[in-house]
């Protein structure tokens, strides 16, 4: 897709994920902290605005990196669990998925219940500005990127849809998106606790991307025009939107390893008691509590938000 389509063209083409398909955030993604909530029964709220994915070779690509992940969680074998990308990423048959189901669909009780080690995911991958965060103020202000489930992605697709306000919207739309109001709590379902993004939503009215500006710590709406971002504004934009410490395509899925293909056979053999328990390696992969959650650009014809354009270009001058 051109680069012009990022400040006004139809960018449909970049919306494909919601297609259904057969330190602190070092790592650059941006966390939900329910440790940090002080009022659980208010959660964690922040305000985020969903970016469009301007490549580093300044092509605009999808809006979303979809990835199908398995989590394997054997107690009795920490040495055998772990992440694995499915090779389902790429249409291609995926071993853990199939002995899911052949023990799933067995009449043995005991390789039913051994079943529950293998974990599925379904996630996605978007830039976010983060606008507001009381919980996180070092995040206010800069590009990050986000890693949510079916409960946001259905809510990007609502808007799309323009099933809450009659009239449809591209979130990531530069000139008229969205901002996202995030109102997560927590939730226990037995032994387990997760957050729960079901109360979360996007505001009413849409506006133009804001900028923001480091010595004032503010942010300020960019101007625009025709249902585009205005032409002087748009160098500025794209500046920013570079502004940024990791790349989405970071996220993309990964073709399994021959470590990792070895690793999933001593799987398969354990759990279907075959195994012979000498399968160890210091460079498995380990998993931690930040990286399983259960939960899981620019349209012509939208309305235009007005902006001081004089106080906009004095400030990003």
């Amino acid at each position: 897709m051109e680069l012009d389509d990022l400040f006004g063209g139809n960018l449909d083409n970049t919306m494909d994920f919601l297609k259904e398909k057969k330190a602190v955030n070092s790592d650059g993604i941006y966390r939900v902290d329910l440790t940090k909530v002080k009022d659980k029964k208010k959660g964690y709220r922040s305000v985020v605005r969903f970016l469009p994915n301007l490549t580093k070779d300044g092509k605009v690509g999808q809006s979303a990196v979809e990835k199908i992940t398995h989590y394997v969680d054997i107690k009795n074998a920490k040495e055998l669990s772990g992440w694995f990308d499915s090779p389902k990423n790429f249409n291609e048959k995926c071993p853990l998925t199939d002995l899911y189901y052949n023990m799933q669909n067995s009449k043995n009780a005991i390789l039913q219940e051994r079943s529950k080690s293998l974990k599925y995911s379904k996630k996605y991958y978007s830039y976010v500005l983060v606008i507001e965060d009381d919980q996180q103020p070092e995040c206010v202000g800069k590009i990050m990127i986000f890693q949510y489930g079916k409960t946001i992605k259905d809510k990007i697709q609502a808007e799309r849809n323009g099933e809450i306000t009659g009239v449809p919207c591209n979130v990531f739309d530069l000139a008229a998106g969205k901002d996202f109001v995030m109102l997560v709590k927590e939730i226990s379902t037995g032994d387990e606790t997760y957050p729960d993004y079901k109360n979360s939503m996007f505001k009413p009215e849409v506006s133009s991307v804001p900028l923001y500006n480091e010595e004032k710590s503010t942010f300020k709406n960019v101007p625009v025009a025709d249902g585009k971002v205005d032409a002087r504004a748009q160098g500025m934009v794209k500046d920013f939107l570079f502004k940024r410490e990791h790349e989405l395509e970071e996220f993309s899925p990964k073709k399994l390893s021959d470590e990792q293909q070895a690793k999933i056979n001593e799987i398969t053999a354990y759990l279907t008691g075959k195994a012979s328990t000498s399968f160890a390696s210091s460079k498995d992969s380990k998993p931690s509590s930040d990286d399983f959650e259960l939960d899981g650009i620019v349209s012509s014809g939208s309305k235009e938000v007005p902006a001081d354009e004089d106080d906009f270009f004095s400030d990003f001058a």
